[in-house]
């Protein structure tokens, strides 16, 4: 509530404080004297007062019944509440009404709100779910629908603009029963393409910024090499350093899931990733990396 609506609510009070009073003094004296009239009417015969007395006892027993009947609607939800909830008919199940296609637990997102309800938190993993979806709306929602369903709590995310699709890469954290091929069933079901599903590492729960500061950090102190740095930031499979780059692609190029970079130290780095492309973004992002090991290079041979 605003301010003005504050004071409209004062000034009614203060300039209807009268009439009000005078209204209720009105109502409150036509009562007694209606009640007056009543007992003086009905109060001086045998009839009359066993009919004041019957007519106060029932006016006490639907008083009664009413209250009764309110304090039981009114604890009824939470008596149900529980049982709900355990059928799977409650808040968690009620999220995403589409996935009612029947899968067990481990098939995909039919499985509902039960294995969610029911599993242990210690005991959940860490996954990294890397997909492309249609850029367009609801997209990301039937992907994320599907992972409530499974009990799947996304605890970091990042997405990849990839023209008329999005990349998007979750790090997730799954009850135990909830394995690889659950995972890669419900992308499918979402519409998801391209699905990449590994065990993560909570280290990896780290927005990109930070995680490319540290490996810069890691190739400053020598703690890391550019091949192990260039693995870590992208989840590539393999980084080879050979001296001419693959036949069809030049010395910084890219194409679907392979790139390559100049070595600093001469030659070629391939980037290669099983089943999923890089984007354009990545290949920026190492790059840039190669770049930092570069300058290092070259300040340690000028030293």
């Amino acid at each position: 509530m605003d301010v003005s609506d504050g004071d409209h609510g004062n000034n009614d009070h203060r300039h209807g404080f009268l009439g009000r009073e005078a209204l209720d003094l009105g109502a409150l004296l036509l009562a007694a004297g209606a009640s007056h009239v009543v007992v003086l009417s009905l109060g001086h015969s045998d009839g009359g007062v066993r009919t004041l007395i019957g007519v106060g006892v029932l006016l006490l027993a639907v008083s009664a019944l009413h209250r009764w009947h309110r304090h039981r609607a009114a604890h009824a939800p939470r008596r149900r509440g529980p049982r709900a909830d355990a059928a799977g008919t409650g808040p968690a199940a009620g999220a995403d009404p589409a996935p009612t296609g029947g899968a067990a637990p481990d098939g995909g997102a039919g499985a509902g709100a039960a294995p969610y309800a029911a599993h242990d938190p210690a005991d959940d993993r860490l996954w990294g779910v890397r997909v492309t979806v249609a850029d367009v709306p609801g997209g990301l929602a039937a992907l994320t629908a599907r992972f409530a369903a499974l009990g799947v709590d996304i605890r970091l995310m990042q997405v990849h603009p990839a023209g008329t699709d999005a990349v998007d890469e979750f790090f997730v954290s799954a009850p135990a029963h909830v394995g690889e091929e659950a995972l890669h069933t419900a992308v499918r079901e979402a519409g998801g393409r391209d699905a990449l599903v590994r065990p993560a590492d909570v280290h990896e729960l780290s927005d990109t910024t930070s995680r490319t500061l540290a490996l810069v950090s890691a190739l400053i102190a020598g703690s890391a090499t550019l091949e192990r740095s260039l693995l870590a930031l992208t989840a590539a499979h393999e980084v080879e350093h050979a001296g001419s780059p693959p036949a069809g692609l030049g010395r910084e190029d890219l194409s679907g899931a392979s790139m390559t970079l100049p070595a600093p130290d001469g030659g070629v780095l391939t980037v290669r990733r099983n089943g999923v492309p890089f984007t354009a973004v990545e290949f920026a992002r190492c790059r840039a990396l190669v770049q930092v090991a570069s300058s290092l290079h070259a300040r340690t041979r000028r030293g």
